[in-house]
């Protein structure tokens, strides 16, 4: 019976995905949101059923976030309008987030290798080589922004497990090349050299934030990375 709830339930999901799921709209989405979520979900559910309908979609929406890396330095655009073709950076500032500029390797890597267009995996591997030699890091640990005219790091000093950061390392420890297994254990070694403390008197393990030279004792908010 429960087979043939979760049969039903995919069907009528399917049929929405085949009928309703249409990209070509004049709305700006954010790039790395779009990714893990719409773009990762695609993907997932061609591998789970094999149907081609997921993986057509996937290339759909691939190709429509492809312009976000049409900027000078290769680093990406946080924000695209999948129905124009455009992109351009927060409405604020000209920078985008580490985090989020790394935190597409795997779905832009695995949609290469199941469609045998080497254009995602290249677009995302350049972003990668880039942030690997740059200087601005702190024992392998890196600044929360990066700009996208520049491809320089900026907001320099302050260095964090949380918001804006906290995925670039979960990605490291995801992605087995070997470039980014250095990167992952030099910052592992930054990690315990910078940031991690013990609490007084109850000898409580935490992790805090550098800014600028000075530890502060706040935790940051949850992330996988070193998990």
């Amino acid at each position: 019976l429960n087979y043939l709830l979760y049969f039903a339930e995919f069907e009528e999901a399917r049929k929405w995905v085949a009928n309703d799921l249409v990209f070509d709209k004049n709305v700006d989405v954010n790039l790395f949101e779009s990714t893990i979520r719409i773009l990762g979900g695609l993907l997932s559910t061609y591998h789970l059923s094999g149907d081609s309908l997921f993986l057509e979609k996937a290339k759909d929406i691939g190709n429509r976030l492809m312009p976000a890396f049409k900027t000078p330095s290769k680093i990406p655009y946080s924000d695209v309008n999948i129905g124009r073709g455009t992109a351009h950076p927060p409405r604020w500032t000209s920078d985008s987030t580490v985090a989020e500029v790394t935190s597409i390797q795997l779905e832009f890597r695995e949609l290469s290798r199941l469609t045998g267009d080497e254009k995602f995996q290249k677009a995302v591997d350049e972003v990668m080589k880039h942030v690997h030699t740059l200087s601005g890091k702190n024992d392998g640990l890196v600044p929360m922004f990066i700009n996208t005219n520049s491809g320089q790091f900026t907001h320099l000093g302050v260095y964090t497990l949380g918001a804006r950061a906290d995925s670039y390392y979960e990605q490291l420890g995801m992605t087995l090349i070997h470039r980014l297994l250095e990167d992952y254990m030099r910052a592992i070694e930054g990690v315990k050299k910078h940031l991690l403390q013990r609490s007084q008197p109850k000898k409580l393990t935490f992790i805090g934030e550098l800014a600028h030279g000075h530890f502060s004792a706040k935790m940051v908010r949850s992330t996988t990375a070193f998990k």
